[in-house]
């Protein structure tokens, strides 16, 4: 009798070895698959969040009508710079007073002061300025051209009717007797309202602005000469 219940006893031992055994592979089989979902879980979200952010570029296409050009009149164009709050990649959306919001998943796949860059020499061109310099010493032309991005957002502060904001700060100068004199310094500013609240206006709207201010700005240029 007393053989038969240490076996039985030495068998519910056993049992609850394996049992326990048992117990302590699943508790770690199932840290395992947690951590691997886990990691899946932040890999998918990592790579999905890659997937979704876009790049733009601006569309500046239309050049103002071409003028006569005007004889002996070098200008040396200095790189456009922008304000630090504008000289980002990424898109900017006014919502208050001194209230913006950064768009991190839409943005400029090349700044728009680069953008610009070519864009304004073109418009120079075709306003009648042949002469143009990009080298950055100002001893190789008389005439100086300086400009800012001053504005570029888009204003949601009336969320019924957005516009996208734009200015650019011209600084014209000419030298006469060894003296720096200023012929042109001023901003233009566009606010064109938005199509639809969509990335594809807003990008056709910056792009309308964009072009208004710098025909009315080598305009401008243009009748400092005349």
């Amino acid at each position: 009798m007393l053989k038969n219940i240490a076996i039985l006893f030495t068998y519910l031992i056993h049992i609850f070895v394996r049992c326990r055994c048992f117990l302590l592979l699943m508790i770690k089989l199932s840290l395992v698959l947690g951590l691997c979902f886990s990691v899946s879980g932040c890999f998918s979200a990592a790579t999905h969040k890659y997937v979704e952010k876009k790049q733009y570029l601006l569309n500046l296409p239309h050049l103002p009508t071409r003028k006569s050009a005007i004889p002996k009149q070098d200008i040396l164009v200095q790189p456009i710079t922008a304000l630090a709050a504008f000289d980002q990649n990424y898109f900017l959306y006014r919502v208050g007073k001194n209230q913006y919001l950064i768009d991190y998943y839409n943005g400029f796949l090349i700044s728009v002061t680069r953008q610009l860059d070519s864009v304004l020499v073109s418009y120079l061109k075709h306003s009648g300025f042949r002469n143009i310099s990009v080298v950055q010493d100002s001893s190789v032309s008389l005439n100086e051209l300086r400009v800012q991005i001053t504005d570029l957002y888009a204003d949601y502060r009336d969320r019924a009717h957005p516009r996208a904001v734009t200015a650019l700060h011209f600084i014209f100068t000419t030298k006469k007797d060894g003296k720096t004199i200023v012929l042109l310094d001023r901003t233009f500013h566009s606010a064109i309202p938005l199509k639809a609240k969509n990335t594809d206006s807003l990008l056709a709207a910056w792009s309308h602005g964009l072009q208004i201010d710098l025909t009315a700005a080598v305009w401008a240029m243009r009748h400092r000469f005349h």
